[in-house]
């Protein structure tokens, strides 16, 4: 009797080896695809507060100011590259149009968008774009 016992009890230590080898690697797969998205997230995040400070600066600082210079590209473009700090370096574009110009009643659009570069190997997925734009209308 006591031979049976113990032959079950190996049986289901083996048992349990197996099933753990087949759960371990879809649980990996979870946790690194739940980092993998929130670092995505967190970069879509900081382009959307980017392009909304800077369409908040760029409707403060229209063409016809007198004791302030006018917004330009340029500035905007300075104005947002510490706050996309999600995005890998150089891999961000930001695109500022003005309809019809930069003056008081017009309006502003600021587009930013990011390329990703995922680190899942095998998955096809080796770049995402996020982006996110904000509009306003210049009051000075």
């Amino acid at each position: 009797m006591r031979g049976r016992d113990h032959r079950s009890r190996v049986a289901q230590t083996g048992s349990a080896l197996v099933e753990f080898a087949l759960v371990v690697p879809l649980f990996f797969l979870i946790i690194f695809g739940l980092i993998e998205f929130g670092l995505i997230f967190a970069g879509y995040c900081s382009a959307a507060y980017a392009s909304q400070l800077a369409v908040r600066y760029a409707i403060v600082r229209g063409g016809d100011q007198v004791f302030v210079a006018p917004c330009a590209t340029s500035d905007i473009t300075a104005l947002v590259a510490p706050y996309l700090w999600a995005a890998q370096q150089n891999s961000y574009t930001v695109t500022t149009t003005w309809s019809p110009n930069n003056n008081a009643g017009s309006t502003v659009t600021v587009a930013i968008s990011l390329t990703y570069k995922t680190g899942i190997p095998y998955s096809g997925l080796n770049t995402i774009k996020v982006g996110a734009s904000s509009k306003g209308t210049i009051l000075f």
